[in-house]
């Protein structure tokens, strides 16, 4: 629903087909203005509640949890939603920028770059992993459950979430930033289970294949930061991509800026040679 929302904002803006720099700076930021707006009322309706119109005396993260909740958060809170906002803001040419560069590089419009890549981070692959991880550690339940929990997953050849990432060898520098704040959330909420089922497994039950490069990643903290939070679970990846607003509209800019349709070949490895068989033989 996010891309449906963000390339409709094209319609109500004035310069959507104006690719100039100046024209785009200032999409991208009524782009990361509106989206968690969209996210929000999205949210509110489907729930049978009204949206709830921004404040203007809160920042950007603050305003995402007013509309989502309709109380005006706490300071803390808030610095908490910003930092998280912040670490995923960008991250190079990962599967959703390069999504957006390739759009950007045809000389489409900001917003529909933006809204494809969007669709790229909706991939369980690049943007969900902060859920799958929540996910798995409500079904491991308590800390005590969680070695051999992972120990049934490694045997059977299964994945356990939030670990490793297609760059980084060591631990990845933005989960250190949720990590502490994902203990203090869980003390401060009374709810420290998340936080000690999640050091279980990365300090104990992972901690041998750090000798292979595999280490926490940054959506291993966020998804109980988001719990602890109170935000349903099929919201983590629009947060993600609220955060990634920003991100994608500056590749997008800097594409445009020095631009070239960027238009990858693939090697067939397929049989040659093959002899035609006429239709009606088939």
């Amino acid at each position: 629903r996010a891309a449906d929302g963000l390339i409709g904002l094209a319609a109500f803006d004035e310069e959507s087909e104006d690719n100039s720099k100046a024209a785009n700076v200032r999409k991208a930021l009524r782009l990361t203005a509106k989206a968690p707006t969209i996210v929000t009322a999205h949210h509110r309706l489907r729930t049978g509640l009204e949206p709830v119109a921004p404040n203007l005396e809160l920042n950007h993260a603050g305003n995402f949890l007013y509309m989502l909740f309709n109380e005006i958060p706490d300071e803390e809170t808030v610095a908490l939603m910003d930092v998280d906002f912040i670490l995923h803001a960008e991250h190079g040419v990962n599967a959703s920028s390069f999504a957006a560069r390739v759009s950007a590089s045809t000389n489409s419009t900001l917003h529909a770059a933006v809204s494809g890549a969007v669709g790229a981070l909706k991939g369980p692959a690049h943007g969900g992993a902060a859920e799958e991880v929540m996910k798995m550690s409500m079904e491991i339940g308590n800390p005590e459950n969680a070695e051999e929990y992972a120990r049934n997953k490694l045997d059977n050849r299964e994945r356990i979430m939030g670990f490793g990432h297609r760059v980084y060898k060591a631990e990845d520098p933005r989960a250190r930033h949720l990590r502490e704040r994902s203990q203090a959330l869980g003390e401060k909420r009374g709810d420290p289970r998340w936080f000690q089922i999640l050091t279980h497994l990365s300090e104990d039950v992972m901690a041998p294949y750090r000798e292979r490069g595999i280490y926490v990643n940054v959506d291993f903290y966020a998804g109980s930061i988001y719990h602890l939070l109170g935000i349903e679970s099929d919201l983590f990846i629009p947060i993600f991509a609220l955060g990634r607003v920003p991100g994608w509209s500056a590749q997008c800019i800097e594409q445009y800026e020095n631009n070239i349709l960027l238009r990858p070949r693939l090697h067939y490895i397929g049989e040659m040679d093959r002899e035609y068989v006429p239709l009606e033989q088939r």
